[in-house]
């Protein structure tokens, strides 16, 4: 990193190194780029400004000085010229006197949001940067630069004085104003200081005094009477006016805050009103979300907090030490006793290490001295009596992303979903976000979100001075890390490879894969929860979920790695989701059906991470996984199913054919039901011949349904009902006649169907399988449109799709409301367009292809009928090339016989 110094003598250091630069013409060109740091110069204006008189300034001469420079500074690529001009790459923040004008200007905004503490530290560490004279390496061309730097020199001095009056600070400031305005003697606004400085000092007399002279003076001098501001106050010194009263100071060791708290106001205002009503109040969360700040903020409200600093304490008795040395009047000897008259708050600052020392000590200050407060900052409870837990969450999105937009160093656009992804990504951790931002000096948001796959190279601020475990994401959680006992380090290791969090069962399954206990899982779960490093939530069906922050899986799956535990991880979550698959494909066809696909949809990205894995160690495994959970798929119409089935069984080749038989007939199935018939076929014809053929005939009875062959459709389910009833298989007889009644339906034979759907009704019912009873009930919907009673249909429908959505079933959920939708249609209700629209959307949610043409076909039949035959021949002309592309099937004849109308002028619907 490059750092220039022009204030005082130049000085240039890079990456801590000091690089000699040539004194002259070559000094007072770096100075002059830097003071445009990281923006171009033109070769003509430096010509003009360093060779003001025109003597040897040519474009040789400065290309001569430019090379020096490079030379001195070890690095050609930090003076970049493109042909016109010249430019130092150096941030702003890096040249001193440019650090020092934006230090005057935040002191000024700090002291005017009343940030007291903020503009005094802001004003100082500006007051710091300057030398007796301004930029003595330049000529005459900074002339400009030496008024402006001159300005903010008495900006940071006049507007430090007045944060710290607001501060409390009276009697300290009277000599140093004394200075000011003997130094100044025309401004006003030292004036001003000095006289509310003396008054505030008890020096009421001193203060009108002091007045008169400035009168006098600037009467003399410039001819003038005092400005309102000064004018005002010598009204107010007169009266005793009771706003000049001495401020209380607050006492402490807090340190100022030098950018503005974001996204935390309600968790601010709720810790100090716990302060108020508990004496120990413990801020608890992961690393990196903020506990250190939140608690100085809140100390801030104290008139006494002194803050404690732990994290490189280790012992009790260091506890002790750092104590005393942070609040005065303390003693080794007696610490409780030497606080027993105090009223203060004191602020505890990295207990998790040392949480039962720290909560000895607390103990006994507690009982001793009655009015002394703690506020602790911990990755876990201290566990007292009375101690109030204030647990503080990462920020909330839009919080996270005002963060990093105040943290960002560019000016470059991100577009707000980069910001949004980066934004998750890091889990709304404070710390990683402001790391993120600090990377925007060299990078644009889209490629910090690329490279977050390596989030512990990438965000670590190489700049600051802070420890290592401030400065990176990597040193911060690693803390955590580094204390947990080799039990709950591999708590962590059994929670990283599940990338969307895992149910108890499945974390005590990979714990004793582990090598611990079976029964010890809870323990450690509970242990890493109260650490902060694990949080417990609910999936969508409320059952208890245990989840890692992003940061914190990776650091987990880095840390398992490098034990040589994480295959070993892996190969016990595919063990896992084996034996959860097993339940599933024994339960998915009875009373628990709901329940087991909606436990399905929650485990959708850990069976994922099961079948990546068992794919490469054990195919066979992976295809078995496919296959028992193809039928909970087929419930949730989940739309990647066909191709799980189908990478499963071409990994496979060795696994037994049973396998591969029952995997492609699923396959074809879910072909089927996405849409894309072709595909559908190919999968039901590799089937070979050797297995259970009513099995086969059932599945081609639904494609031949799905592909509008249907008479073919009802041999083929006629013919495997009745074996099924031989065979006394209920499940596989009662599907068979419903989907047989969808059949007879779409032949005309409602009386029939009607029969088919009742023996459904009465073979699945007693057996508890809802996807049957819901699609009998949208069967008898069919019927009832067929026979011409719609408001019987939408009847039927309805009911079918609120218990299509109860169970979780959402492809089966936007295709009864399709149906309710054309039924209300026909029975010539308002609402019926919208109710299709509806069906349009969940469609698309459910990535239902098929369905999605069929509803744009009754769509344009309802835009027709209202007279938009534009509206209706856009809709259908999309349905009908969708159709055409897959293969026709159900609704394509309904789609041509549409459009076909619709281009004959003269036709009616």
């Amino acid at each position: 990193m490059l750092t220039v110094a022009v204030l005082g003598p130049v000085v240039v250091r890079r990456d801590d190194v000091e690089a000699r630069v040539p004194r002259g013409l070559t000094s007072a060109l770096l100075v002059r780029l830097a003071l445009d740091a990281g923006r171009p110069v033109r070769a003509e204006r430096l010509l003009a400004e360093l060779w003001p008189d025109g003597s040897d300034g040519s474009p040789n001469a400065l290309q001569a000085k430019v090379s020096q420079l490079r030379r001195a500074l070890g690095d050609a690529g930090l003076v970049r010229g493109d042909g016109t001009g010249y430019t130092l790459v150096v941030e702003p923040t890096a040249v001193d006197a440019l650090e020092a004008l934006r230090l005057a200007e935040a002191g000024a905004q700090r002291l005017a949001a009343g940030d007291h503490a903020a503009a005094a530290t802001a004003c100082a560490a500006g007051s710091a940067l300057f030398s007796p004279e301004l930029l003595p390496g330049a000529g005459a061309w900074a002339l400009p630069w030496r008024t402006r730097l001159d300005e903010a020199r008495w900006q940071l001095a006049e507007t430090g004085a007045a944060a710290r009056l607001a501060l409390g600070e009276a009697a300290e400031l009277v000599g140093e104003l004394e200075t000011l305005v003997a130094e100044g003697p025309l401004r006003e606004r030292a004036w001003t200081l000095l006289v509310t400085a003396l008054y505030r000092s008890g020096r009421q007399a001193d203060a009108l005094a002091t007045l008169r002279r400035a009168t006098r003076l600037l009467s003399e001098e410039l001819g003038v009477d005092p400005g309102p501001e000064l004018a005002e106050l010598g009204r107010r010194v007169l009266t005793q006016d009771a706003d000049l009263a001495p401020v209380p100071r607050r006492r402490g060791n807090l340190p100022a805050a030098l950018s503005p708290l974001v996204g935390r106001d309600a968790e601010l205002a709720a810790l100090v009103a716990a302060l108020d009503d508990h004496r120990l109040v413990t801020v608890v969360g992961p690393g990196g979300v903020g506990k250190t700040r939140l608690a100085v903020e809140a100390a801030r409200t104290a008139d006494a907090a002194w803050l404690v600093r732990l994290e490189g304490v280790t012992t009790s008795a260091g506890i002790t030490a750092a104590v005393i040395d942070a609040v005065p009047g303390t003693a080794a000897a007696d610490l409780p006793g030497s606080l027993r008259g105090a009223d203060l708050l004191l602020v505890l600052d990295n207990c998790e290490h040392l949480a039962e020392a720290v909560a000895a000590v607390v103990g006994e200050l507690l009982a001793t001295a009655a009015r002394v407060r703690v506020l602790a900052t911990s990755q876990r409870p201290l566990g007292l009596d009375g101690e109030r837990v204030h647990a503080l969450e990462p920020l909330a999105d839009d919080d996270a992303i005002a963060l990093f937009t105040t943290r960002a160093t560019t000016d470059r656009p991100a577009s707000p979903r980069d910001v949004t992804r980066l934004c998750r990504a890091l889990d709304g951790l404070p710390l990683a976000i402001e790391l993120a931002a600090a990377r925007t000096r060299v990078l644009s948001v889209a490629e910090i979100v690329e490279r977050l796959d390596d989030r512990f190279a990438l965000l670590r601020d190489p700049a600051s001075t802070r420890p290592d475990r401030r400065r990176t994401l990597e040193g911060t959680l690693g803390w955590s890390y580094d204390l947990l006992s080799p039990d709950d380090r591999s708590g962590l290791w059994a929670l990283a490879p599940f990338p969307d969090g895992a149910a108890p069962a499945a974390v005590e399954h990979v714990l004793v894969g582990l090598g611990l206990p079976d029964g010890a899982g809870l323990d450690v779960v509970t242990r890493l929860v109260d650490r902060s490093l694990v949080t417990v939530g609910a999936d969508r069906n409320g059952s208890t979920r245990y989840r890692l922050l992003h940061s914190v899986r990776a650091l987990a799956a880095e840390r398992s790695a490098t034990a040589g535990a994480a295959g070993t991880a892996l190969d016990a979550l595919v063990d896992w989701v084996a034996g959860f698959a097993r339940d599933v494909a024994a339960q998915v066809r009875g009373p628990g059906q709901a329940g087991r696909v909606a436990a399905v949809a929650a485990e959708r990205a850990t069976v994922d991470t099961a079948l990546t894995r068992s794919a490469d160690h054990d195919p066979t495994t992976a295809l078995r996984i496919t296959v028992d959970l193809g039928w909970a798929w087929v419930l949730l119409d989940d739309h990647d199913a066909a191709a799980r089935l189908r990478r499963a069984r071409r990994s496979a080749p060795e696994a037994p054919a049973d396998l591969h038989r029952r995997a492609l007939l699923l396959e074809s199935w879910l072909e089927a039901m996405s849409g894309d018939l072709r595909a559908a076929r190919d999968a039901f014809d590799a089937v070979d011949a050797d297995g259970d053929p009513d099995a086969a005939r059932w599945f081609e009875g639904f494609l031949l349904l799905q592909e509008g062959r249907l008479a073919a459709a009802l041999d083929a389910l006629e013919r495997c009902r009745r074996a099924y009833t031989a065979r006394d298989l209920a499940w596989e007889e009662g599907a068979s006649a419903l989907l047989a009644a969808f059949v007879l339906v779409a032949l005309g034979d409602t009386t029939a169907a009607r029969a088919a759907c009742d023996a459904a009704i009465r073979l699945v019912g007693p057996l508890g399988d809802s996807w049957g009873l819901l699609h009998a009930e949208a069967a008898l919907g069919r019927i009832a449109a067929a026979e011409g009673r719609h408001t019987d249909a939408a009847r039927h429908h309805g009911h079918a799709a609120t218990s299509a959505r109860r169970l979780g079933f959402p492809g089966a959920a936007a295709q009864h409301l399709a149906h309710l939708g054309r039924a209300q249609h026909a029975a010539g209700d308002p609402d019926a367009e919208a109710t299709l629209r509806q069906a349009v959307t969940e469609a698309e949610d459910a990535a239902d292809p098929r369905l999605l043409a069929q509803i744009r076909t009754w769509l344009a039949e309802a835009a027709l009928a209202r007279g938009d035959r534009d509206a209706a021949r856009a809709l259908v002309e999309v349905a009908d090339a969708w159709f055409a592309e897959a293969g026709a099937g159900e609704g394509a004849d309904d789609a041509a016989r549409l459009l076909a109308s619709l281009r004959t002028p003269s036709s009616t619907p």
